[in-house]
């Protein structure tokens, strides 16, 4: 992932998302103070929606069947999503622009 400013170049890798406006995933650079954005990917969304789709799904079953097992197999699916991001942000998704100006 590129975590450079579109607008000055600096690393905003550091940034915390805490520090962002959440509803609309802005953040301020601190180079030059311009407004920039979270620039998601489909296949990261699809990953993240369908992880969190499955792990939902498998809690609410694990809940309704009390089972034990559902649950831990819906906390694997939970963490292999989080896994799947990563791996696809170091190798897919090396060169993405992580930020993009706000238009």
């Amino acid at each position: 992932m590129n975590y450079q400013c579109p607008a000055c170049g600096a690393n905003l890798r550091q940034r915390k998302l805490a520090q962002a406006v959440v509803a609309r995933m802005e953040i301020d650079c601190p180079g030059c103070k311009s407004r920039v954005q979270l620039n998601l990917h489909q296949a990261e969304m699809a990953i993240l929606l369908l992880s969190c789709a499955v792990f939902l799904m498998l809690a609410a079953l694990a809940y309704w069947l009390q089972n034990q097992g559902l649950l831990l197999a819906a906390l694997v699916a939970g963490a292999a999503g989080w896994a799947a991001v990563q791996v696809l942000e170091r190798t897919v998704l090396r060169g993405w622009p992580r930020y993009v100006r706000k238009s």
